[in-house]
């Protein structure tokens, strides 16, 4: 079967939308909100009814039961006065016989008494009794009291502190249903993320769990072309890079004949008489044709795998690496008419575990890179150290150095730089596999330009 489109896809989408989700819970905190004030509201009215606190009105109610008593006493005192009110008693000509209101206050009530108005602008209210020679004035609030006389005093009024009270709680539960719907939103966004997760761990092949919400949905949607997409481009490159593998192991198999053929010749010409300079080239051919074969022998094991080969390093003398690098070096040197300036510095006993065959072609891709950009008659000066386990090899020619894209992307697999050095086309691989193997063996290759002879210059390291 093929694909789901994502037609098909967007139809199989719920129809909820983040401004669906957010609605309900706006109606839900906003019930919330009325429940809970309904709640205090009521609870409120609990403690009146239990007497903890008073109601608005109280004072009045208390005053109409305790003023006959206040007219017809013979002396009015405290215990007369309901607990929730003031008092003040005068004379008739306006001095003050008794009472524990303040002095700013008893100024208000005499007021009060002289205009004969019972409110006054500051919220309290007033109501005079009169008795027989004297005035007395009660000073009350038409609001709601705690029972305690130190609570009136102390905290603010009830429905002050209810109001506060609600509104605590409201940024509670509004608090809570944020994190409700933040915590929704979370939930929703699960498959975004595990889909992202899946990417991320580069695992193209799963099918996307669809949320319920439409924004994200399309959004997932979008999220499963594209990796539909790759995951076809995935698969195009790797049937790509197997095609091309086989064509460079068939390539390798048919250089493998007259390779061959070169190698028998150059034995069979060993046998006749030549005079010492011709075995010496005879001998370079032989040496350098069993090399390729070599190296064309691996070329084909490595297409067969993705991974290439492994090898396991084993201990041998520098010494032994240098010479054989040296001797190829050398050999070079007659094929191309260069002239090269060999420098080592290492003791003759010292013993390293590297992958042999590795760090020699390795190097050797370095030297052959700078021998085939050395105009005839160049120089090539390598120089090889080994110190504190590191084994350094700087290999610097006279020819027309590395342009600044060479130098950027060199080491990179089969780039190639028509404009650099000589002019002749050239396929990164020799120095893409020098630097994997350098960092194989924890070391590093570097591209740069010669400032001694103006030419290219290589510096590759193994540490063992």
């Amino acid at each position: 079967m093929g694909r789901v489109k994502s037609k098909d896809k967007k139809n199989k989408r719920g129809t909820l939308g983040l401004g669906s989700m957010f609605e309900v819970y706006i109606f839900l905190m906003g019930f919330a909100l009325l429940i809970w004030a309904a709640i205090s509201l009521f609870a409120f009215n609990l403690l009146i009814n239990a007497g903890v606190i008073y109601p608005a009105n109280y004072a009045e109610y208390r005053i109409s039961e305790v003023s006959e008593q206040i007219k017809t006493a013979n002396e009015v005192t405290s215990d007369l006065i309901p607990e929730v009110c003031r008092y003040v008693v005068f004379s008739d000509d306006g001095e003050v016989l008794s009472g524990n209101l303040d002095e700013k206050d008893v100024e208000t009530a005499w007021k009060v008494l002289s205009n004969n108005n019972n409110n006054y602008s500051d919220g309290r209210f007033y109501r005079i009794i009169i008795r027989p020679d004297e005035y007395v004035v009660l000073q009350y609030r038409l609001k709601p009291q705690y029972k305690s006389m130190w609570m009136n005093e102390h905290l603010p009024n009830p429905e002050n502190l209810l109001t506060i009270f609600i509104i605590i709680c409201c940024l509670g539960i509004i608090r809570i249903f944020a994190k409700k719907f933040g915590s929704g939103i979370r939930k929703k966004m699960t498959p975004m993320r595990e889909a992202l997760e899946q990417i991320g761990d580069r695992n193209l092949d799963f099918k996307v769990n669809y949320s319920g919400v439409r924004e994200i949905d399309e959004c997932l949607v979008a999220l499963d072309d594209m990796r539909y997409a790759l995951k076809t481009s995935l698969q195009k490159q790797w049937e790509t890079e197997q095609e091309k593998n086989r064509q460079m192991s068939a390539l390798a198999h048919d250089i493998k004949t007259p390779l061959t053929v070169v190698r028998g010749n150059s034995e069979l010409l060993l046998e006749t008489e030549l005079t010492d300079e011709q075995k010496n080239y005879a001998d370079y051919i032989s040496g350098s044709v069993l090399q390729i074969q070599n190296y064309v022998q691996t070329l084909i094991e490595v297409t067969k795998s993705q991974e290439g080969i492994e090898q396991t390093p084993v201990k041998v003398k520098v010494a032994d690496i240098l010479a054989d690098i040296k001797k190829q070096t050398m050999g070079l040197s007659e094929v191309y008419q260069l002239q090269i300036n060999w420098k080592e510095e290492c003791e003759n006993e010292v013993v390293i575990s590297v992958v042999y065959d590795h760090v020699v072609r390795a190097v050797m891709n370095v030297v052959r890179n700078a021998a085939e950009y050395t105009p005839e008659g160049g120089v090539i000066n390598t120089t090889a150290t080994y110190r504190g386990g590191k084994l350094v090899f700087i290999v610097e020619d006279s020819g027309s150095g590395f342009t600044p894209e060479a130098l950027v992307h060199g080491t990179e697999q089969f780039f190639m730089d028509d404009s650099s050095r000589t002019g002749s086309s050239h396929y990164g691989i020799g120095l893409f596999f020098a630097k994997k193997v350098a960092k194989e063996h924890g070391g590093d290759i570097v591209l740069a330009n010669s400032k001694e002879i103006g030419g290219a210059k290589v510096e590759i390291s193994f540490i063992s």
